[in-house]
């Protein structure tokens, strides 16, 4: 929930804050990504954990079913960046980049003041 919050507060204020999941609708599955987001015009899914252990299942998932090769995840854990190689695809390389909590705002470029004319 407090990962929801920033991406709205340090979201651009002239877009529209919705923020989207995934869920994974088939029977029997249990999957979710707990956001999807867009950044330079790709799908980004992130996911949030608590502390610093989670294999990330339904991320890998998500990434494999919708050709998406980059990812965040975000936690307690230090900047890194997790790369791994598809099995069936050994061509196709997927990161998903370790961002820790408290610097969710990475995620959003700052942007230069404009000249409001009141």
């Amino acid at each position: 929930m407090v990962l929801g919050w920033e991406m709205v507060k340090y979201n651009n204020p002239r877009s529209t804050h919705n923020l989207y999941y995934w869920e994974n609708t088939a029977d029997g599955a249990n999957s979710e990504v707990d956001y999807i987001t867009v950044k330079d015009l790709k799908i980004l899914p992130i996911e949030c954990k608590s502390g610093v252990s989670g294999k990330m299942k339904s991320l890998h998932l998500f990434m494999k079913n919708k050709k998406i090769n980059d990812a965040i995840r975000c936690s307690l854990e230090n900047f890194s960046i997790i790369e791994s190689v598809d099995s069936q695809e050994p061509q196709i390389t997927r990161r998903i980049q370790i961002i820790p909590l408290y610097a969710i705002s990475n995620l959003y470029p700052t942007e230069e003041p404009t000249n409001i004319q009141p």
